[in-house]
């Protein structure tokens, strides 16, 4: 369940950040209201598999940090890679 809550926010953020303006043009096979709606579906994932795994207190830590881990390697990985 830790895996699947990582992994969950590490999509979850790249297709959040994969609809914004400013990286829209990287993957054209899917519209952008289907990569928010993912996203957002995805971090509501991340929330409930690591509420799951460590319980209501420790899940919320776990689960943001989590989040906060997606975030930074989708931000990272999007803004090395620019051409």
């Amino acid at each position: 369940m830790i895996a699947l809550a990582l992994l969950s926010a590490l999509a979850a953020f790249a297709l959040l950040a994969l609809a914004s303006d400013r990286h829209r043009h990287r993957w054209t096979g899917v519209d952008v209201a289907w990569r928010r709606r993912g996203g957002w579906t995805l971090v509501a994932l991340t929330v409930v598999a690591a509420f799951a795994v460590w319980g209501p207190v420790y899940g919320a830590i776990g689960g943001m940090g989590l989040l906060m881990l997606g975030a930074g390697a989708s931000f990272l990985a999007l803004n090395l890679t620019q051409r």
